[in-house]
């Protein structure tokens, strides 16, 4: 290596390490100038990091002691101390579990409580079977015209078995013609049209 190339080599060196040198300069006046920022900052994602672990770790323990009573609850319907743990910890789970209980006893008051929920689908289902459980007509076919209802098929199908046995054939005709041909319900409908309708 000549000279000429050595000192080529050292300028390229000096200039590298003053460049390097620079940089340092402007991050450590950039920190000087807003290290209060920087420090706010760094503290608030700290916080917010903490403050978002204890909130995942406060509800994962409500989760857990909504399951545990609700696990208590299908040993033992009458425990009333998990029912209300139940509804302070998990109020949809709470809903749930009520429709549950009030459909397969035939509690019609407790339905009628859920058709209130804030749960659309619970308010839906439980306004279902308080007309099913009435043997309410009107109360069926008010709910099947509704556009949201979940069970339309179902209530067309309990419609039409109703109007059957007060004698109005034509009319439950109609209403099982109503029936979607995808629905699971239909293969039932055929089976009451064929044998209930054609039998009277």
């Amino acid at each position: 290596m000549s000279i000429k190339e050595q000192v080529e080599f050292v300028k390229e060196e000096l200039t590298q390490d003053e460049k390097l040198l620079e940089g340092l300069i402007k991050v450590e006046r950039f920190y000087k100038k807003n290290r209060l920022a920087i420090l706010a900052l760094s503290i608030s994602v700290v916080i917010g990091g903490i403050g978002y672990g204890v909130m995942e770790y406060v509800k994962e323990q409500h989760l857990l002691k909504a399951n545990s009573a609700l696990i208590k609850l299908q040993s033992n319907p009458s425990d009333s101390s998990s029912l209300k743990i139940l509804k302070e910890y998990n109020p949809s789970l709470y809903e749930l579990y009520i429709l549950k209980e009030a459909t397969t006893n035939g509690d019609i008051k407790k339905l009628e409580e859920l058709v209130n929920s804030k749960d659309e689908t619970i308010s839906d289902l439980a306004k279902y079977h308080v007309a099913i459980f009435k043997n309410s007509l009107s109360q069926i076919k008010d709910y099947r015209l509704k556009s949201t209802s979940l069970l339309k098929d179902l209530a067309l199908f309990d419609e039409a078995y109703l109007l059957l046995k007060s004698g109005k054939v034509d009319e439950a005709k109609s209403r099982l013609a109503q029936i979607q041909e995808t629905s699971s319900v239909k293969p039932v409908a055929k089976m009451l049209e064929h044998y209930g309708i054609k039998g009277n």
